[in-house]
């Protein structure tokens, strides 16, 4: 990030976590390794200056603290603010799937890999869904693998900065808007957001399949192409039964499913996990 550094490795935040090494600057902050005095454990110590236009922190700890107690979830340490910058402070994890793929030598998984990540991530996916939210922006490096021996074949949710909540005050899914804007990485993006259309709970699993059919094959058709009405134009045209011949025949009935769904409509959570678990025990 060209924004000067918000922390130096010494500093220590709120007298409990003290800064180790700067590990990522996304389009909205920073990230550092952070020891926690506290626990003697290694954290992750996600900041965004508190001067910048797009504050998206505050929506990342209302998702972070609602999400507490699920599946595939980093644990919640705290959260705050000063006049410099407004911080959360959570579990460390390994390596996200983006910087995973690219390591292997093909640039891709083994089909048995590709299908216990994904399912894993539909399963964070129907997490979040679960307490209201739309994640918005599923995509290989917003998951990682955990840190430790006792977590290192789990995934982990991460980046809830562009989270939406979907439903109203009775529980029921709000009203869609009529020019949403677009939320998300063009790549992996469905349709819909390409147009600009209000984001449902099907967008995020749209987002899923991308996920997983590059994770196979190691590419997307449309890679190398930056512009995002391009991608959108060739995504609307490009006959996505293709892409059902790299995967387990069950994945039929996984577009058709997606395929189906409309902003309203909630997805068969339990039928799509099913899908993945036949097509893994054949493996």
């Amino acid at each position: 990030m060209s924004e000067a550094d918000l922390l130096q490795p010494g500093n220590i935040v709120r007298d409990r976590w003290k800064v180790t090494t700067k590990i990522g600057g996304g389009g909205f902050g920073q990230i550092y390794e952070a020891y926690d005095l506290v626990t003697k454990e290694n954290v992750a110590l996600k900041l965004e200056s508190a001067k910048q236009a797009k504050q998206v922190l505050k929506m990342e700890v209302t998702v972070l603290r609602r999400l507490q107690g699920k599946d595939h979830v980093c644990k919640f340490l705290g959260g705050g603010t000063n006049e410099l910058y407004n911080y959360v402070v959570m579990t460390l994890q390994g390596k996200n799937l983006a910087e995973l793929r690219r390591s292997q030598t093909r640039q891709c998984f083994s089909l048995s890999t590709s299908l216990r990540i994904s399912l894993q991530i539909l399963q964070a996916i129907e997490s979040i869904h679960s307490i209201g939210f739309l994640h918005r922006d599923i995509k290989p490096s917003n998951f990682s693998m955990g840190r430790l021996p006792t977590t290192c074949r789990k995934v982990f949710m991460l980046d809830f900065g562009l989270a939406r909540k979907y439903t109203n005050a009775e529980g029921g899914v709000r009203a869609a808007r009529p020019q949403a804007g677009f939320r998300g990485t063009v790549r992996y993006a469905s349709v819909n957001a390409h147009k600009n259309k209000e984001m449902g709970r099907h967008d995020d699993l749209w987002s899923l399949f991308y996920m997983l059919i590059e994770f196979v094959t190691g590419q997307l058709p449309w890679r190398r192409i930056k512009d995002k009405e391009q991608v959108g134009q060739m995504k609307e045209k490009y006959d996505h039964t293709v892409f059902l011949k790299s995967l387990p025949s069950e994945f039929k009935q996984f577009l058709e499913h997606i395929q189906s769904l409309h902003y309203e409509d909630k997805p068969d959570y339990e039928f799509l996990q099913t899908l993945f678990r036949t097509s893994i025990a054949r493996r």
